[in-house]
């Protein structure tokens, strides 16, 4: 049974912030199922990659490393994912891939995630932005088994 569902767009103005979204799971729920997806990966226009780039150049490296844009490019967006049960931290899958698949349930979680019984109350599942160089939209996806 879907839980919650969620597709939405992220902005460059939100760069380097955690989006956290509440949703109820069920009393006797066994195991969640997360799916997730977010897109474009990449910041296609190359003018506004090589300004973002010179930015961090300068920022980062300084005179003292001889760097180019195009030594770093393509520029990537990247929102990963955590967990958080009824204010209790869940775990997190920060990966690199735009469309990922998780699990989680008392006997079994997906690698960054804490395997352990599901509690009904309000969990939150956090977007946490660590690139977002354009417009990405997202889509979210939480289902529930329960016991039977």
């Amino acid at each position: 049974m879907i839980i919650f569902e969620k597709t939405g767009k992220v902005i460059p103005e939100q760069d380097k912030t955690n989006i956290a979204l509440a949703f109820s799971v069920p009393d006797g729920t066994n195991r969640l199922i997360i799916d997730y997806t977010y897109g474009p990966k990449l910041l296609e226009e190359k003018n506004t990659a090589h300004a973002l780039l010179k930015k961090s150049i300068e920022k980062y490296l300084g005179n003292e490393y001889c760097a180019e844009p195009d030594d770093f490019m393509p520029v990537k967006n990247l929102i990963t994912l955590s967990l958080d049960e009824n204010g209790k931290y869940r775990g997190a899958a920060h990966r690199q891939a735009d469309t990922q698949h998780h699990e989680i349930g008392e006997a079994f979680a997906s690698p960054g995630f804490l395997k352990g019984r599901i509690t009904g109350s309000t969990w939150k599942i956090v977007l946490n932005v660590h690139c977002c160089a354009c417009d990405v939209n997202y889509s979210i996806k939480i289902s529930a088994e329960e016991t039977v």
